[in-house]
């Protein structure tokens, strides 16, 4: 994968790792139909790709993760103020490309780690909700302040958030919070690891070596299905992880 061929993202490949940084930095890394069209395309890239067995994403700065929706060049669009006035911004309206964008559009097998520091509000923070480990920063500033703006947590925030904690915990987090306490997240397991700055390579390179360690089809197959887990009882539980056994087992 070129880095050329995006204007707000920088990608670098090695040993089966795309590591993508958020480079749009004059705007905090806020969500334009341009920057939502690109990482689309990224998340395919890494789905579709057999030599890519991980992918992380985060923010070229280390002052911020991302600060969600642009004010000026998304939400006009999506609450119809405005007509599309270009190719993309006609697909990120008619194909709904916003669900793609925050992997709601599909079963993933491919894990994604999110790495952020600093702000990470709005849909800044649902997008580091749609990668399947999260390390954040002890100084990281989190929340989401939509519902003082008149709006919800609608890009996968609500559903990630209810059904990983409590009603209570969960009604905390989404009303107008900005600033929420990162190790009751963790205590939450909305994120993986809180850890200093400094140390957040460190942990990252832990996590790539747990995961490039693991067999590649096991790992895929556990994110594949892990969510379907929650919906079944403990029985039939127990039957789909006999199920998924055999199945990797046949593919030996």
């Amino acid at each position: 994968m070129d880095s050329e061929n995006y204007k707000y993202f920088d990608t670098i490949y090695g040993k089966g790792v795309l590591l993508v940084e958020m480079n749009r930095l004059d705007k905090r890394n806020a969500f334009s139909p341009e920057f939502i069209y690109e990482l689309c395309n990224i998340w395919d890239y890494i789905e579709n790709e057999s030599h890519i067995k991980i992918g992380v994403l985060k923010s070229k700065s280390e002052d911020f993760f991302s600060a969600g929706a642009d004010l000026e060049k998304l939400i006009p669009l999506l609450t119809r103020k405005k007509k599309p006035e270009s190719e993309i911004e006609r697909k990120v309206i008619e194909e709904n490309l916003l669900k793609k964008f925050y992997r709601k559009n599909q079963i993933y097998k491919k894990p994604i780690i999110g790495v952020s520091s600093g702000h990470c509000l709005a849909g800044g923070f649902e997008l580091l909700l749609s990668c399947d480990f999260r390390i954040i920063s002890s100084d990281s500033k989190i929340g989401f302040p939509e519902t003082k703006l008149g709006l919800i947590p609608a890009g996968g925030g609500m559903s990630r958030i209810i059904k990983a904690t409590t009603r209570s915990r969960a009604l905390e987090i989404l009303i107008n919070s900005s600033e929420l306490d990162v190790y009751k997240l963790l205590n939450d397991g909305l994120v993986n690891e809180v850890c200093s700055r400094k140390d957040l390579i460190g942990v990252l390179t832990s996590y790539l070596d747990k995961i490039s360690n693991s067999e590649s089809n096991s790992t895929e197959m556990i994110i594949q299905n892990v969510d379907k887990f929650n919906e079944l009882s403990l029985q039939d539980s127990f039957s789909l992880e006999e199920e998924l056994l055999n199945e990797l087992s046949n593919e030996e």
